[in-house]
């Protein structure tokens, strides 16, 4: 009995410090002046609330809030084109975050994204509407929600290929070229090297002919990889891809298409682009019989693509006349047969749902000189006629040359019929004669200068001459 009654009496003392206690925390968190202040190690999204009141708290979480919505952006993205997402569209409902919020904890806001918004969003940057069924837009909703509810600073970027449950039902790129390489030396290497080989292109990285060649071990040719190089530049024409660095020959080689040759020179000249996509790519390459085809598979382009020629201009080679001893009588050797040259612009030009032009670039712009022609032309004297009205005419010998050269105090007289020059001054006497029939002159021919002057003592010339035997 004795047992009972301190059992009772343990029991009830029990009951008194434990009811004392709670009644005790309970007033004091109605009464006292700390009672509405949160304890250490406390957050609300990212701001530090530790030993604040909740009215306090309540200021110090709006500001975090509009602080967050104006530094750092959200970004939609879809096949390379990113989007800013309106960060007023969230709705935040701070007193109750703050009310709900727990001491020592980690709390994050009670936010809304609206549903309308977010579909408005998606639509505007994928530019079709088919997308929502292909997209868990529930899920992008809720990762939004979840950088918004913590206010996450910094830049955030969602990708739609990332929420796609179904491939199918948007527009996969599906692409195919072939070169016709039929006759060329490089045929069989490349059928050695490339056939069965792929190509990953991963989201946002570059592509360089010569660091794939070495990465996979591969050797070709400059020749056989200029072809390698000229497909792969064909083939993503119509894409939205970013040519990096791309040369051409002086000549169009004979296996290439107007506008999209890529010579590969080893450690000169490479062939390098870029993906702009989060989607990865895959370039499947094939070597059958003369044909080197490349097939490009992978997720939706941002918009409808196309290449087309808007400029071709033929240039035709002039001709260079040059002169040869070897080249006998009035004869001519061509050396050289010349062959046009050309100039080629190719543009590409990006085209949205509706229909719309949203982008418009030279993808290629190629000039190759023309050679010109050069012929040989024999070394002969060209032919010459007299003109009577001109005595300075350059005239004829046919084989009788006569030269007299008077010269008596001043007066010059030198008629030359080998190259037809008449001179004649009046001022002093000098007799040369000299005649000469059959073309052959064994004789010094004299030779005078002077004025035809008809005064004596005005500019007199002079004269000097051999006489002739």
């Amino acid at each position: 009995m004795q047992s009972l009654k301190l059992l009772a009496a343990l029991l009830v003392c029990t009951l008194f410090i434990f009811g004392f206690s709670q009644v005790g925390t309970l007033v004091t968190n109605q009464w006292l002046p700390h009672t509405n202040s949160f304890s250490e190690s406390t957050l609300i999204a990212n701001a530090e609330v530790s030993n604040t009141s909740k009215t306090d708290a309540l200021e110090k979480v709006e500001k975090a809030k509009n602080s967050w919505i104006t530094n750092g952006t959200i970004y939609l993205e879809w096949a390379g084109e990113l989007q800013p997402f309106p960060k007023e569209a969230f709705t935040f409902y701070i007193p109750e975050s703050v009310e709900l919020a727990e001491d020592s904890s980690h709390n994050p806001l009670k936010v809304e994204l609206p549903n309308g918004t977010l579909l408005e969003q998606i639509e505007l940057l994928s530019q079709t509407s088919d997308i929502f069924s292909a997209m868990d837009t529930e899920k992008l909703k809720k990762d939004l929600e979840e950088v918004a509810s913590h206010l996450k600073e910094g830049d955030h970027t969602f990708s739609f290929s990332d929420y796609l449950v179904d491939d199918e039902v948007m527009d996969q790129t599906n692409l195919q070229i072939t070169l016709n390489i039929s006759g060329q030396t490089a045929m069989t290497e490349l059928q050695e090297v490339l056939k069965g080989k792929e190509i990953k292109l991963r989201g946002n990285e570059g592509f360089s002919v010569e660091a794939w060649l070495e990465k996979e071990e591969l050797t070709l040719s400059d020749e056989a990889a200029s072809m390698f190089a000229s497909m792969l530049f064909e083939l993503i024409a119509p894409t939205n891809f970013a040519v990096v660095e791309r040369h051409i020959s002086k000549e169009l080689p004979t296996w290439a298409s107007e506008g999209y040759e890529a010579r590969f020179q080893q450690e000169k000249m490479d062939f390098a682009f870029t993906n702009p996509n989060t989607s990865e790519y895959i370039i499947t390459i094939t070597v059958s019989g003369a044909s080197l085809t490349g097939e490009l598979k992978g997720g939706p382009l941002p918009f409808t693509y196309e290449v087309n020629q808007v400029e071709m201009q033929t240039l035709s080679p002039k001709t260079v006349i040059q002169y040869s001893a070897t080249i006998p009588g009035s004869g001519t050797r061509v050396k050289e047969t010349g062959k046009n040259g050309s100039y080629v612009q190719l543009v590409r030009t990006a085209t949205d749902a509706s229909g719309q032009i949203t982008e418009t670039i030279v993808y290629s712009e190629n000039y190759y000189a023309p050679i010109q022609r050069v012929e040989l032309h024999a070394l002969t004297q060209p032919v010459v006629t007299t003109d009577p009205t001109n005595p300075n005419t350059i005239g004829n010998n046919t084989g009788t040359n006569t030269n007299t050269n008077t010269n008596n105090s001043g007066t010059n007289t030198n008629t030359n019929n080998t190259t037809g020059n008449q001179n004649t001054n009046t001022g002093g006497e000098n007799s040369n004669n000299n005649s000469n029939t059959g073309g052959t002159n064994n004789n010094n021919t004299g030779s005078g200068n002077g004025n035809a002057d008809d005064d004596d003592n005005e500019n007199p010339g002079t004269g000097s001459g051999y006489i002739g035997k």
